[in-house]
């Protein structure tokens, strides 16, 4: 190889991987939004990409042999007439329901684990609250927006809820979304993430602790 076809690769094995630098630091939501902005609580949030300071998963999540039962593959629909959402419906649902103030961010898992890392403005619900024996279920209902006494219960007034885990081995989310079916909330006011914490930390969205 000649002197100036070396000079010459090595000039485009440098702006190639310039380029790529420049395009991995940029990394959007979608293509020309960098970020989603939302409020909960009197509280502004700002969701980006790429900002956990790696490039790698926690362990937790980046694991891909795990004991079934618990952690099997969990179905697309928690329950029927839940719907199932993406990312960017999550998103949607933050901007608009919960900036409104008419929707929640349910984290189904443990108190520790929500503690560890969660979807900014999330709540932490642990699905083990919501079973019928939980002498605090109603009052965990009433704060979610229902009036009245359990079996009694009007929800047209309760938050829309938005609940999520782990992620899609996790059977936690779809677990609390058929508790609180049985307790009477509707249908039409619970929304599923089954990606969870697993795609969230994948797609390098930001987690607050």
């Amino acid at each position: 190889m000649s002197f100036k076809s070396a000079v010459a690769l090595a000039a485009v094995a440098a702006f190639s991987s310039l380029a790529f630098n420049v395009q991995a630091a940029k990394a959007d939501i979608i293509a020309g939004q960098a970020s989603v902005e939302f409020e909960f609580g009197g509280q502004a949030f700002s969701i980006r990409r790429g900002q956990n300071g790696d490039a790698g998963l926690p362990r937790a999540y980046s694991e891909t042999a795990r004991a079934c039962p618990p952690h099997c593959i969990e179905p697309g629909v928690a329950a029927p007439g839940v719907q199932t959402l993406t990312e960017l419906d999550v998103f949607g649902f933050m901007q608009t329901s919960v900036s409104s103030g008419a929707g929640l961010l349910v984290d189904a898992r443990l108190p520790d684990e929500f503690q560890q890392g969660s979807i900014p403005g999330a709540i932490s619900v642990p699905a083990a609250t919501l079973v019928s024996n939980n002498p605090y279920r109603e009052d965990l209902l009433l704060a979610l927006g229902a009036k009245g006494t359990i079996g009694q219960m009007d929800f047209s007034g309760a938050f829309d809820l938005l609940v999520f885990d782990d992620g899609p081995w996790s059977p936690t989310a779809r677990e609390a979304v058929q508790l609180l079916l049985e307790a009477g909330y509707p249908a039409q006011k619970i929304l599923y993430y089954r990606g969870g914490l697993q795609l969230w930390h994948i797609f390098g969205l930001t987690v607050s602790k």
